[in-house]
């Protein structure tokens, strides 16, 4: 049997079982005192340890995950070397080393991930800063007469389309003696189901401060997608032609 007291790394003598039958002076000090040198290999690297140390292996080196005095999984190369009596040395080599350069390179990895979450995040906030700029543009006020203000639309029509613009878009109805408001639908691409009740929402404002909202320049296919609408949206807009022909209807025929 082999004499471990002295040996200069943690060492174990151990049987067929994996039973500990005496260990070196450092094997005490770094490990708790288990009956079986399995009871400090971390559960899932037991698996791994059954396979490999036994007498049918004569001489292996595995890495295995051990479970110290100090500190849980710690990384250790396993040095066995087995006797024709049925009994192995296992030699215990830590990996300070790799771990710390492991550490190391996650944590890189950490922070790089990092910065470029923060960037991200900050295109993020300019792009949306600038679509909620483009929404503005999209649906601006323009007033034609005392009485008479146009909203022209751009682009889909879409529920954020009035929540970014209505607040602004009331105001100016509100504070001034306006009576009707035609909406223009020329630049209008496609309308979103949102879209449609979040105008029909604005339309109603519009009415509750005594504007009259017209709809103009309405494509075959927005009218087909209102029309789709109707009975749910219970209309409440003024519907004409071409936005030159409601300005010019509308001038010549203030609101009775």
């Amino acid at each position: 049997m082999f004499n471990i007291k002295n040996h200069p790394l943690p060492a174990f003598i151990v049987n067929e079982k994996l039973e500990i039958i005496e260990e070196s002076q450092l094997a005490s000090e770094s490990f708790t005192s288990p009956s079986s040198f399995l009871d400090l290999v971390d559960k899932y690297s037991r698996t791994k340890a059954k396979k490999y140390l036994t007498p049918h292996e004569e001489q292996v080196e595995i890495e295995l995950v051990l479970n110290t005095e100090h500190e849980s999984y710690s990384l250790y190369n396993v040095y066995s070397n087995w006797t024709k009596e049925g009994t192995a040395q296992l030699v215990c080599v830590k990996q300070d080393q790799r771990i710390a350069k492991l550490g190391e390179s996650i944590q890189k990895q950490r922070e790089r991930l990092s910065e470029t979450n923060f960037d991200l995040l900050d295109k993020k906030e300019e792009l949306e800063t600038a679509l909620k700029r483009i929404k503005k543009l999209s649906s601006p006020f323009l007033p034609i007469s005392s009485t008479i203000g146009v909203i022209p639309l751009f682009g889909t029509l879409e529920q954020e389309l009035f929540e970014v613009n209505e607040h602004e878009l009331l105001y100016s109805l509100r504070n001034e003696d306006y009576e009707r408001v035609i909406i223009d639908f020329s630049g209008v691409g496609e309308i979103e189901e949102s879209g449609a009740y979040a105008l029909h929402s604005f339309c109603k404002m519009v009415n509750v401060i005594g504007v009259t909202p017209v709809l103009c320049g309405l494509k075959p296919q927005h009218v087909f997608h209102l029309l789709n609408l109707d009975s749910e949206l219970d209309q409440n807009f003024e519907l004409t032609g071409k936005l030159k022909d409601a300005i010019q209807y509308y001038m010549d025929s203030p609101l009775k």
